[in-house]
């Protein structure tokens, strides 16, 4: 058995533990990063990619998504890899007479934040986006919303986290972790047949779905569900229908209120279908999505595909003559406050956790990373993070 020493031990690689290595790695602590795949085999290869922060509810996610947008665009400039970054800004629609007050409403809660957030009359809309049909009556433009390739992404971060003296342990098994006292010390990883012991000053949970059973096993309660979001591709086209990410303002009654799946009569709410359309940089669109709970199942669903197409042909149709060419779902790792999971576990004082971004995990990654990389060096972080504590799901808390 080898034995590896390191500062920090980042398990998981998806989007938030590939960033916060590459983080951690590049102020110069000496890092093991942990996968049971690799990079971008979970919910960061299964996504669309939005670095938005107009479909953020008011407090401390949207205020993490503005700062992190500013750290997207530096990551991307100085990546030296594809990451299929841009900036074409985004859209939320209106569909219905009632639509436009809300996304008047948003439009002032953001600013307020300093989100630059422009409301757009029907013909103003058809200037940005032709091609939308006659349900569609005005939009909210937000300049600043980017797009990225969450697969390419991560799998940038975890290289150049190596680069930078990571040693990576993929498709890797953890034996039961061994406790010294109230901290984390080592653990025994199977990785591809070799065994290895890990022993690290502090460690890192960014497991993202993964992160409840090992939370468990510390003893540390994290309530995180899958949350399925189903997407669909079209064939490529040297023109695409729309140039920036559209959602509708019902985007956001499905994210933040997912008791509607139980108990609404719509067969869309009902599936926690919020009209998405993306384009990619290879000239495919991205049609979705949903937020549904069906625990771990990702196989695909005629009725549901059938669903987003019309949904969308509705709102394009001139989509009606593109070709599907597949569908797959991803599973987002939800918390019922809806908050993500950032901070230092106070009763497993070397343990940070950084998990439960649910559908923001794309756009959070770089403030999660710059956060992590504050508290491991134990620096005061750069934003408040009492409100998303690893430690707030007890009920009586250390």
């Amino acid at each position: 058995m080898q034995d590896i020493d390191v500062d920090v031990a980042v398990i998981g690689a998806g989007i938030i533990g590939s960033a916060c290595a590459d983080e951690l790695a590049g102020l110069g602590l000496t890092v093991a990063l942990i996968d049971r795949a690799e990079p971008s085999a979970g919910s960061s290869g299964a996504c669309d990619g939005y670095i938005s922060a107009s479909t953020k509810v008011p407090g401390v996610t949207l205020e993490l998504a503005v700062e992190s947008q500013r750290l997207w665009r530096d990551f991307a400039a100085g990546i030296g890899r594809d990451i299929g970054y841009s900036q074409p800004g985004g859209l939320m629609i209106a569909e219905t007479e009632i639509d436009p007050a809300a996304l008047e409403a948003q439009a002032l809660k953001l600013r307020a934040a300093g989100v630059v957030a422009e409301l757009r009359d029907r013909n103003g809309l058809l200037a940005l986006e032709p091609n939308f049909g006659p349900r569609v009556h005005a939009a909210l433009y937000c300049p600043g919303e980017a797009h990225v390739s969450g697969y390419l992404a991560a799998q940038a971060m975890a290289a150049r986290a190596i680069e930078r003296g990571a040693r990576a342990l993929w498709r890797s098994a953890l034996a039961p972790i061994e406790l010294e006292g109230d901290e984390l010390r080592r653990v025994t990883v199977t990785s591809d047949g070799r065994r290895f012991c890990v022993t690290a000053a502090q460690w890192l949970l960014a497991a993202g779905l993964g992160s409840r059973a090992i939370g468990a096993e510390l003893g540390l309660p994290l309530p995180i569900e899958p949350r399925r979001g189903d997407l669909v591709v079209t064939e490529r086209r040297a023109q695409p229908l729309v140039s920036r990410f559209c959602a509708s303002a019902h985007y956001l009654v499905a994210k933040g209120n997912p008791e509607l799946a139980a108990t609404s009569d719509d067969p869309r709410e009902r599936l926690g279908y919020g009209f998405v359309v993306e384009p990619t940089s290879e000239g495919q669109l991205l049609l979705g999505s949903t937020r549904i709970f069906r625990g771990e199942d990702r196989s695909s669903d005629v009725d549901i595909v059938r669903m987003i197409v019309e949904e969308a042909v509705a709102r394009l149709p001139a989509l009606a003559g593109h070709a599907i060419l597949r569908s797959f779902a991803g599973l987002r790792p939800f918390v019922p406050d809806r908050k993500p999971i950032i901070g230092r576990s106070k009763k497993r004082p070397n343990l940070l956790v950084a998990t439960g971004h649910e559908g923001d995990g794309i756009t959070l990654a770089p403030i999660t990373a710059r956060l992590i990389g504050e508290l491991a060096r134990g620096r005061a972080p750069c934003m408040p993070l009492d409100n998303l504590s690893p430690d707030r799901f007890w009920s009586n808390p250390p």
